[in-house]
């Protein structure tokens, strides 16, 4: 499937209607409340403007990821519409819901366009085979597909400062970690290996052999060993957290708990071939226990 850019009509945001915005706020929260599993029980205690506003970056954001997600698509041909479609976002234009969602949330929280690029650059590493030789390699990842997110969503937030932006950019590296152990059986299936070389060696296994019967306890090793690394991030991420700021820093931590609480499980898990998940239950326990500890 080929989606290249056309001369599709656009429209200036000043003419859209009440009634064009609603549709596409509705648009965007059911492709957060259906593709968001984790993130969309921390948006709920948004107030409601913050909430329309993570719910138009959200939904652009997931686009590009299911565009290199999909192996049946013109993924590339994805792309680059969608950094058509953020062109005309930073014109005050728009041609679809989305991009008239996301274009009404950048006139009010003025986004920086430099964390789209970088994100950008991100989803572009996984189009191609991309071999992480060392951690840095999958640090400079992980900012670009996780970091920037947080690092946007600080604008809505409105604390877009100097210590919110470094909180940002540690637990997006520390999310990030925990999809990669997450997903390790999942994207290996699909020719996908983030765990860095010199990780990997360390634990006397080879890329080839990664998910191999026989190397199953080093595997095990060494994710435990990465979730250790990961959680490093989430405390870094924990002491530099503006404070006096807590309060409009409370749907970051929600995730952030709820990711933590999924790289536990991983690390006491010994077999991989199943996605941990938090229930329904679990995720609200944590978002409430949260937003009664950031409300005192």
């Amino acid at each position: 499937m080929s989606l290249e850019i056309s001369a599709e009509p656009t429209y200036a945001l000043e003419d859209a209607s009440s009634q064009e915005l609603e549709a596409a706020w509705k648009h965007c929260a059911a492709i957060t409340r259906r593709a968001a599993g984790n993130f969309y029980y921390a948006f709920l205690f948004l107030p409601p403007e913050k909430r329309r506003g993570i719910y138009a970056l959200y939904a652009f954001l997931r686009a590009g990821d299911d565009a290199t997600d999909d192996d049946h698509v013109d993924s590339r041909g994805i792309l680059q519409r969608l950094q058509h479609r953020l062109d005309l976002v930073f014109a005050g234009r728009y041609n679809d819901r989305l991009t008239l969602a996301l274009a009404y949330a950048h006139r009010q929280f003025q986004f920086m366009r430099v964390h789209f690029e970088d994100m950008f650059l991100g989803l572009e590493m996984d189009l191609q085979p991309t071999i992480y030789h060392s951690f840095a390699d999958l640090k400079l990842y992980c900012y670009r597909v996780a970091s920037t997110v947080g690092l946007l969503c600080l604008r809505i937030f409105g604390v877009d400062t100097e210590d919110a932006r470094k909180y940002a950019e540690n637990l997006g590296i520390a999310m990030q970690l925990t999809n990669i152990l997450r997903d390790i059986v999942e994207d290996y299936e699909r020719g996908r290996i983030y765990l860095p070389v010199e990780d990997i060696e360390r634990f006397k296994l080879s890329r080839e052999h990664l998910l191999s019967a026989e190397y199953h306890q080093q595997l095990v090793n060494l994710v435990r060993w990465e979730g250790s690394r990961a959680h490093e991030y989430y405390q870094l991420a924990d002491s530099l957290m503006p404070l006096k700021h807590k309060r409009k820093l409370v749907a970051s931590k929600i995730m952030g708990i709820i990711y933590r609480t999924i790289l536990k499980k991983i690390m006491v898990n010994d077999r991989f071939d199943k996605r941990v998940e938090l229930t329904r239950r679990e995720k609200l326990t944590i978002a409430r226990k949260v937003v009664q500890e950031f409300s005192s």
